[in-house]
């Protein structure tokens, strides 16, 4: 039976109820895994995590590490932690095989860099939870347009919210995880605070590096309602991700009867989820362990979103020259 533990008790960490979008509630639903402690700087909420999933809570995590000895530590503390909290349990002596980590897993190519080092020096294999790569839905699109099922990408239209570091970020992951072409920010037409800290939510014009697409990347107010969707526009269909990617919209182009090029509402012809993206991320991880097969988590590591973040970090680049104009 492999030991996880999970640092950070708030909502991804599964502290509402037993999701199996949760990383506890996904934990539950794997075979072979059983949490065996939680870790929080709030000693109220561990022990309340600790009741719904019957483990042990404790607020220091050297010693929960030292005492426990877990294969796995899953990281869900707030955004701003990510980077510290990774490179500390890197300091206890005895070390997980993998870390999964909530995204963002770092402010700055400097820590991006440190954390990658530390993963190879010490064989601990980070594990970020972009959870589209993990979705079967997405997986299946990813093969379909690599195939060219859809045709030529024309224009790519994305709407987030609430903070480019904490949000926006999953929109340039989808789309580099989709088409595996880099992203360039080419400008930032509009800046608005979020409720992170350091984070502006900001409307960009972007472009691929290979792709002739263009993007444009808008911001929507959590305050009026959450709103998370994809508009992928090709030469011989309209892909529509809405509500996060859970609805998923294929449209196709036929010739109508006065010879005019329209598109209408098709089957997606994509399969049916057999599992949650958590509960697929923790199974890959739960196999790889127990397989001692690191190549399952290819894709799906730290070193593997180096694209992503270095768009990320044009971005904050090219906010501060929006900023100062």
């Amino acid at each position: 039976m492999l030991k996880a533990i999970i640092v950070g008790c708030g909502r991804i960490a599964g502290i509402m109820n037993h999701s199996l979008s949760s990383h506890g509630g996904a934990y539950l639903a794997q075979e072979g895994v059983s949490i065996i402690a939680c870790v929080d700087s709030s000693k109220e909420k561990s022990i309340r995590f600790s009741e719904i999933y019957h483990c042990k809570a404790e607020q220091d995590l050297i010693k929960t590490i030292e005492k426990y000895q877990p294969d796995i530590i899953s990281v869900c503390t707030p955004d701003h932690t990510h980077f510290s909290i990774t490179k500390k349990i890197f300091e206890a002596k005895h070390l997980p095989n993998v870390i999964f980590l909530e995204k963002p897993a770092c402010n700055s190519k400097k820590e991006f860099d440190y954390l990658v080092r530390l993963s190879s020096k010490k064989n601990v294999q980070i594990v970020l939870n972009h959870s589209r790569r993990f979705d079967q839905h997405h997986q299946q699109l990813r093969e379909r347009i690599n195939a060219e099922e859809f045709g030529e990408l024309k224009s790519v239209y994305a709407t987030y919210y609430s903070g480019w570091l904490h949000n926006g970020i999953h929109i340039v992951d989808t789309l580099y995880y989709l088409f595996g072409d880099p992203i360039n920010v080419d400008e930032i037409t509009s800046v608005w605070e979020s409720q992170y800290e350091n984070d502006p939510s900001m409307e960009i014009k972007a472009s691929f590096k290979k792709n002739n697409a263009i993007i444009y990347l808008s911001r929507f107010d959590e305050s009026d309602y959450q709103l998370f969707e994809i508009d992928l526009r090709f030469n011989q269909a309209r892909l529509r991700l809405e509500n996060f990617g859970d609805r998923i919209i294929l449209e196709t182009k036929y010739m109508n009867e006065i010879g005019e090029n329209v598109i209408e509402i098709v089957d997606n012809g994509l399969t049916d989820r057999t599992k949650t993206p958590m509960q697929q991320a923790i199974n890959l991880i739960f196999h790889s362990i127990e397989e001692n097969n690191s190549g399952l988590l290819d894709g799906y590591l730290l070193k593997d979103m180096e694209e992503t973040m270095n768009t990320i970090w044009k971005s904050k680049k090219e906010y501060e020259k929006h900023r100062l104009k």
